[in-house]
């Protein structure tokens, strides 16, 4: 049997999936993958949903029957793989893909998820994972970066999947909150689509006011749950708020009616030459019970570096911070140029995103640090990760979005730039890459504005060439 890529919802045929992709989708389908086939086989779905495809499988095609549609339906943190149980053209019962004997044999209806929706920091049932671990020595600027779409099983991968589920990563989301606890109600909201264990939706134990800590009410409500805790799981919380300053294993012990908090192990931040990047941040800590004193304690904790209290975009450096300051101008002179609304008979839209997740290119992973997604005027609103803009036929037009990467290159010395040479040519998959010189921000010959300004020209001249009516 082979499985086809097609368009939605007219199903003209795009491609055939390789064997290696065919392969790892069934397995992820019938929960036999490895981690190699689960990354293959994410990468390959995202792609289909953006692109707005869905799969046919020939499962019938002995019985002389047409191929049956697998849609690529994503629901909260997961794909979607079986059709619905009333469709008219039901795969065969002994496809992987179906609901009825193949489910009943599996034990009460087939697999719909590729991936799960749930956050479990014990996977061995009694210890942590381990957070993302250090480049190796030698290698200090190896990279790490976080798959998307995997379960997050550290408190950074949880932290980073919230704030991505909140979208406060994008700029146009995240710029002017007039209060923190307006964009902390968006990583509520976002929690909404989470599970902490089987039948325990997240945001029953997430705490985002530092008073339930202090009260002691967190531990209270944990302590009344852990009876009735799913089997082979163990309770814990998540702690979640603004620190402003942060020392080892502490959170805010200078500002201790701001929420402080003591972690048992040291707590995971980004650094910058072994100095831990500037605040604010963004907290996460985990709640659960010692192994020792068998108390309530927040054993491990993310901070987060945020642009600041009122915009929570993520960031991993100072430098990313002052380079998101000036791309905000960028984004809004492309937005309102006058010049460029004449040209191209309208206003582009202009998206300015902090990526989280890897993107999986040819050539191996990469992680950008902004992505800048240009929508032609007249093309639907883009949003990365989802649908792009269409034509009058309904199919997703490809030359009504123009993407940017926008690379903030943090040192100037040889190593470090023969370290960033092969994840250049990846990010160049995504889109025309802008470098940014962070040692040159201050300078006089190629100060941060003039940096701006030319990345700006080009991009204009770029849409010009690419949609400028003739």
């Amino acid at each position: 049997m082979a499985l086809e890529l097609v368009t939605k919802p007219h199903l003209d045929w795009v491609r055939t999936l390789s064997p290696a992709e065919e392969e790892a989708l069934r397995a992820v389908k019938a929960g036999k993958a490895d981690e190699t086939q689960h990354t293959a086989c994410l990468a390959m779905l995202n792609a289909a949903r953006d692109a707005d495809r869905w799969i046919l499988c020939d499962c019938r095609e002995e019985e002389g029957q047409w191929p049956v549609i697998v849609p690529v339906r994503r629901t909260r943190a997961r794909f979607a793989l079986s059709n619905r149980p009333d469709t008219e053209e039901p795969h065969a019962g002994d496809c992987v893909f179906a609901r009825g004997e193949t489910g009943n044999r599996a034990g009460g209806g087939a697999r719909p998820a590729v991936f799960d929706d749930m956050f479990d920091p014990f996977p061995d049932g009694e210890t942590f994972a381990e957070d993302e671990p250090a480049p190796a020595a030698g290698d200090r600027w190896g990279f790490a970066g976080l798959s998307h779409g995997r379960p997050p099983r550290t408190v950074s991968a949880m932290l980073h999947t919230l704030t991505d589920a909140a979208r406060l990563n994008m700029l146009a989301v995240a710029d002017g909150f007039s209060s923190e606890r307006q964009w902390l109600a968006e990583i509520e909201r976002a929690a909404g689509a989470f599970r902490l264990a089987p039948g325990v939706p997240m945001p029953a134990f997430l705490f985002t006011d530092p008073a339930d800590w202090r009260s002691g009410e967190v531990a209270r409500k944990l302590e009344a749950a852990e009876p009735d805790w799913p089997e082979r799981h163990k309770p814990f919380a998540l702690l979640c708020w603004t620190a402003r300053d942060v020392d080892g294993t502490g959170i805010n012990r200078a500002h201790p009616r701001l929420g402080q908090v003591e972690v048992r192990s040291r707590v995971a931040a980004p650094e910058v030459g072994r100095n831990r990047v500037p605040g604010p941040w963004l907290f996460l800590g985990l709640v659960a019970r010692s192994e020792d004193s068998r108390q309530w304690e927040c054993l491990r904790a993310r901070a987060q570096p945020v642009v600041s209290t009122l915009c929570p975009v993520p960031v991993d450096s100072h430098a990313e911070r002052r380079a998101l300051g000036t791309l905000r101008r960028l984004v809004h002179s492309l937005e309102n140029d006058p010049g460029l609304r004449e040209k191209l008979g309208g206003a582009v839209r202009a998206e300015l995103e902090k990526p989280l997740f890897r993107f999986e290119t040819a050539g191996g992973p990469c992680l950008p640090d902004f992505l800048l997604t240009v929508t032609r005027p007249g093309g639907r609103g883009h949003t990365p990760g989802r649908p792009g803009p269409r034509g009058a036929d309904g199919r997703y037009d490809p030359g009504g979005v123009a993407r940017y990467v926008v690379e903030v290159m943090g040192f100037d010395d040889a190593e470090y730039e023969s370290g960033k040479v092969d994840m250049h040519r990846r990010m160049r998959t995504l889109g025309r890459l802008f470098r940014m010189e962070a040692p040159q921000f201050d300078s006089r010959r190629n100060p941060l504005r003039h940096q701006r300004e030319r990345i700006a020209a080009d991009i204009r001249n770029d849409m010009l060439r690419r949609w400028a009516r003739k």
